[in-house]
């Protein structure tokens, strides 16, 4: 059996088959609603907008330099290859594009946070520096105007005077955002700009309005690649934040001291806001980093005993489904976490996987509890206690119940 600490530091160098699950990772979260920041009107009074328009040259300088991409509360590289193509393709052919707005950092007048435009500002520093996050050439493709370009990478066109300078010299709209005094300002200005035609998830929602030292750190966390993005069939962390969830998932059941009401958005919510308030105790941090070890243990083992296509799937009428499901997630993982459990399990993986199949095919309240209405607590006590009973049974190791509300 692969560990976890060795699946986590080998994966990120493999050559991976894998084609990401998106289809299959499914939101089933969608009733998670939004909430505001606590903040006052008199927080916005000293806001500043400053025009500062600069090349594309001149932004792709700063990058990394003046400009930091990589703000706690930012989106990870959501775009596409095809759709970096065609915003350079923009660029080249002059066509207005949104402006970028930046801030000022705390106690600095020249360096910037992005507040929106940062895929646009990622794919100008990949186009130029000629890589893709994968590692792979960036070559234009899928242009619909300057199709001789086709093919095309930044090293084919910089010594191009006509070519690199429809590029470099074209000039991106920009504004600096000054004169803010509380950073919760930022987050609602973020929230506002990027909750429009394109939704963010729950999880992208909750960074930006819960922002703190573990979110900070749950999201460094996530960008190693582990069994967490095994088991979702992702190569590089998933830009919706997917592994992320998965983890707060994992820490809210584990929690005692948590009790799940029905809500999970409240429930999520508010093991992020305890959390970030006792992130500054060191214990407390070792403490959440043994945790999520244990998951991703937990993870290795299921992903043995099922294998990477039945692990966390519902099984019904003989057959796993090819979606992942979340309730299946918080169980198994639950009960994988745990070090007695984990161990027969290991040992005893193909009698594990032919009673999860007897439990979903004999236990009707038990196959609801996982496909329908998942987050209400009749259906979250029902799945739970089901589950740990009959690991109960199997290993004749006693699994106590995550803190659920009668």
């Amino acid at each position: 059996m692969m560990g976890a600490q060795k699946m986590r530091a080998t994966m990120s160098d493999e050559e991976f088959d894998w084609v990401d699950r998106d289809t299959e990772f499914t939101d089933d979260d969608a009733d998670e609603s939004s909430a505001d920041l606590s903040l006052s009107e008199d927080k916005f009074s000293g806001l500043l907008i400053a025009p500062a328009d600069w090349t594309i040259e001149t932004l792709y300088s700063q990058i990394g330099k003046q400009i930091d991409l990589d703000p706690d509360f930012q989106r990870r590289n959501v775009w596409s290859a095809k759709a970096k193509s065609r915003f350079i393709e923009s660029l080249m052919l002059g066509i207005p594009i949104p402006q970028i707005l930046l801030s000022s950092k705390p106690g600095s007048k020249s360096s910037f946070l992005v507040l929106d435009g940062k895929q646009r500002l990622l794919t100008i520093k990949e186009f130029i520096d000629g890589r893709l996050p994968n590692g792979r050439h960036f070559r234009l493709k899928d242009l619909r105007v300057l199709t001789d370009l086709e093919g095309k990478k930044w090293d084919d066109l910089k010594d191009d005077p006509e070519a690199a300078a429809k590029l470099l010299n074209e000039t991106q709209r920009t504004a600096v955002l000054r004169g803010w005094s509380d950073e919760s300002v930022l987050y609602e200005i973020f929230y506002r700009l990027n909750s429009g035609s394109v939704k963010l998830s729950p999880m992208e929602l909750r960074m930006s309005l819960y922002p703190g030292d573990f979110l900070k750190f749950i999201l460094r966390w996530s960008e190693e690649i582990g069994p967490v993005h095994h088991l979702l069939k992702k190569r590089n962390p998933d830009p919706r934040m997917g592994d992320v969830e998965l983890a707060v998932r994992f820490l809210a059941f584990d929690d005692n001291d948590l009790t799940y009401r029905g809500d999970l958005k409240a429930f999520l919510d508010s093991l992020c806001n305890n959390y970030n308030s006792q992130f500054e105790n060191t214990n407390f941090v070792s403490d959440v980093e043994g945790r999520l070890d244990s998951m991703d243990q937990g993870i290795v083992v299921g992903l043995e005993a099922f294998g990477e296509n039945r692990f966390c799937r519902k099984f019904t009428k003989g057959n796993y489904e090819t979606r992942f499901n979340r309730a299946l997630f918080d169980i198994f993982t639950y009960s994988l976490a745990r070090p007695d459990f984990r161990l027969w399990a290991s040992e005893n993986g193909e009698t594990l996987v032919a009673a999860f199949e007897q439990l979903s095919t004999d236990d009707n309240d038990f196959l609801r509890s996982i496909e329908t209405t998942t987050k209400s607590v009749d259906a979250t006590a029902t799945r739970f206690g089901k589950w740990l009973n009959l690991c109960h049974q199997l290993s004749d190791v006693e699994i106590e119940m995550p803190a659920i509300a009668s």
